[in-house]
């Protein structure tokens, strides 16, 4: 009759210890980023938006202020928006995951002056065709620096 009780007792502490056991691993698992490839998809994301920041640049450089007018001041404000959203992106995978680690500020902001920098809101500003072409060049630069961010766990065993 007792050892009815036992076997019931250890049963049931080993599935309670189990399940304690699944749960912290699924706690680090998600801290560390590994749960559905999200931190693959989040950095994915960072370099598109960095990529629509550069040719957002390059079409508000390639054309006097001038000539753009409405076009101008929706290129303003988009790059304004996806400057801020990289930011916010940087932070967050920062962060969330132990997985990635930027350290290439200089880098982000060498591209975000050869985008907003100079006579960026100028009336009279003038076409940059040197300064579309650095731009594209640190844009591609910064995606391959971000790539390089992530981390791999147990020499990519994970």
């Amino acid at each position: 009759m007792w050892e009815d009780k036992a076997f019931l007792g250890s049963l049931l502490g080993g599935a309670l210890g189990g399940a304690m056991l699944t749960a912290l691993a699924n706690t680090a698992l998600n801290r560390v980023g590994l749960r559905s490839h999200d931190l693959s998809a989040r950095t994915d994301d960072l370099c598109r938006d960095i990529e629509r920041l550069a040719v957002a640049g390059v079409g508000l450089w390639m054309t006097p202020a001038f000539d753009l007018g409405v076009e101008g001041v929706r290129l303003r404000a988009e790059i304004m928006g996806l400057q801020r959203r990289i930011e916010l992106w940087l932070d967050l995978l920062d962060r969330e995951s132990w997985l990635f680690r930027f350290d290439a500020d200089t880098d982000l902001i060498g591209f975000f002056e050869s985008v907003t920098g100079g006579a960026f809101g100028e009336p009279d500003r003038v076409a940059e065709p040197f300064r579309c072409q650095d731009i594209q060049r640190r844009a591609a630069g910064l995606v391959v620096t971000v790539r390089r961010s992530r981390r791999t766990l147990l020499h990519g065993l994970f």
